[in-house]
C-alpha cells in the first residue's frame, strides 16, 4: 500500500499542471498541484474541506491511514458511478489486498491507484493546478501537527564570544545561512569551523558585493547561499503570514527570517538589542504557541522560543548595506529544501 502511494505523489509532482481559471469554486476531493512553487501536491480532505500536504514518503503514508475510508470489495463492486458521499476520497479495499481506488469529485468514477502508468494517467486527468492566491484560501490540515521540530547544528554568529570583530559582531546573517546549508547537507558542525566559515562568508561578499552589512532576505540568497555555497534549492517569499511559516516547516522545509531584533526582546541580546537581524526558525509548538528557533545573536539561542506573535511581529525585511533606512515593513521568509 505505502509503495503504492509513493509511486501516486512522484507521479503528480511530476506533472504539468492545468492552471485555475475563472471563479474559485468547491475544490473538496481534489488533488492540486501548487503551479506557482515546485509542484506541490495537496489534497483536499472531503470531511473538513482541509488540505493535506502530500510530500515525502512518510507523509504520504500518514495520510493514506489515516484520510482513507476502508471499504469491502462489495462496496466497490457495486458502483459505477459512486454516491455523493465518498466522492474525492481514497477508499482502501480491506478485504482485497489492500486495494486503493481514488473516487473522482467531478465524475463519481473510481479510479484504481495500482500500476505506475495507471496513476500517471489518472493524476495527468484528475490533478488541477492552483494559484498560491488561491490555495492561501484554503485552511492547512494536519495528522496531529501539534508540533514539529527539524535538527539543524547551531552556532551564534561569534562562535568563540569576539563580538569585537566586526564580520562577527554583524554576522548573523552568514551564520543563520551556514546553519541552514549545514542542515540542508546534513552535515555537523564545530565551533572552529563555524568561526572560520562566518570570516570566510563576510570576506566573500566584501570582495565581490563590496560589503557584508546587513544582508537583505533576497541578497542573502542570491550572495550567500547561491553565491558562496552554490545551492539553489532556496527561495525569498515575501507578505507572508504565520501559517505559511508553519506550512513550510510541515514540508520539512527549513525557514529563516529577517527581523527587528529589538521588538524580539530576547533577554540575552545587549541592551536593545540589533535593529536588523537574522535568525533560523526549526519548529514550533502549537500548544505553547512558539516558533523554535536557532538564533545567532547569542550563545544561548540554540533551540530559543520565540511565541508566534512575537516573532511574526519581529519579522521584518532590511536593506542590504550599512544600516540604510527601513521603509515599510516588509514580511519576509527565506526557505530552504533538501
Amino acid at each position: 500500500m505505502l509503495k503504492t502511494f509513493i509511486i501516486l505523489i512522484v507521479i503528480i509532482l511530476s506533472l504539468p499542471a492545468q492552471v485555475l481559471a475563472g471563479d474559485f469554486y468547491n475544490l473538496s476531493g481534489r488533488i492540486l498541484l501548487q503551479v506557482e512553487e515546485n509542484g506541490e501536491a495537496w489534497y483536499i480532505y472531503p470531511d473538513d474541506n482541509r488540505r493535506y500536504y502530500l510530500g515525502r514518503p512518510q507523509e504520504a503514508f500518514d495520510i493514506m491511514r489515516e484520510l482513507s475510508l476502508g471499504v469491502t470489495k462489495e462496496f466497490t463492486d457495486s458502483y459505477e458511478v459512486f454516491p455523493d458521499r465518498v466522492q474525492g476520497k481514497i477508499l482502501l479495499v480491506v478485504n482485497d489486498a489492500g486495494k486503493a481506488y481514488y473516487i473522482s469529485p467531478v465524475t463519481g468514477l473510481k479510479h484504481y491507484l495500482g500500476r505506475p502508468q495507471e496513476a500517471f494517467d489518472i493524476m495527468k486527468e484528475q490533478g488541477l493546478g492552483i494559484s498560491n492566491m488561491d490555495l492561501s484560501q484554503i485552511s492547512i490540515g494536519g495528522l496531529d501537527k501539534e508540533s514539529k521540530l527539524l535538527s539543524v547544528p547551531f552556532t551564534s554568529q561569534a562562535p568563540f564570544g569576539d563580538w569585537s570583530d566586526q564580520r562577527q559582531q554583524d554576522g548573523c546573517e552568514e551564520a543563520s545561512m551556514l546553519m541552514a546549508m549545514k542542515w540542508a547537507n546534513q552535515e555537523s558542525l564545530s565551533l572552529s569551523e563555524a568561526q572560520t566559515a562566518i570570516l570566510d562568508i563576510s570576506n566573500f561578499e566584501t570582495d565581490n558585493y563590496g560589503s557584508f552589512r546587513d544582508t537583505s532576505a533576497y541578497d542573502s540568497v542570491e550572495r550567500i547561499v547561491k553565491g558562496y555555497f552554490d545551492y539553489n534549492q532556496v527561495e525569498a517569499k515575501y507578505e507572508i503570514s504565520i501559517e505559511d511559516i508553519v506550512s513550510k516547516l510541515n514540508q520539512n522545509k527549513l525557514v529563516v527570517v529577517p527581523t527587528n531584533g529589538q521588538v524580539l526582546d530576547n533577554p540575552y541580546f545587549t541592551s536593545p538589542g540589533p535593529d536588523r537581524h537574522m535568525l533560523v526558525i526549526k519548529g514550533y509548538d502549537r500548544n505553547s504557541e512558539e516558533f523554535i528557533t536557532n538564533d545567532p545573536g547569542t550563545k544561548r539561542g540554540e533551540g530559543f522560543k520565540y511565541s508566534f506573535v512575537n516573532l511574526y511581529n519581529a519579522i521584518r525585511d532590511y536593506p542590504t548595506g550599512d544600516h540604510l533606512p527601513i521603509i515599510g515593513v516588509s514580511k519576509a521568509m527565506i526557505v530552504i529544501s533538501r
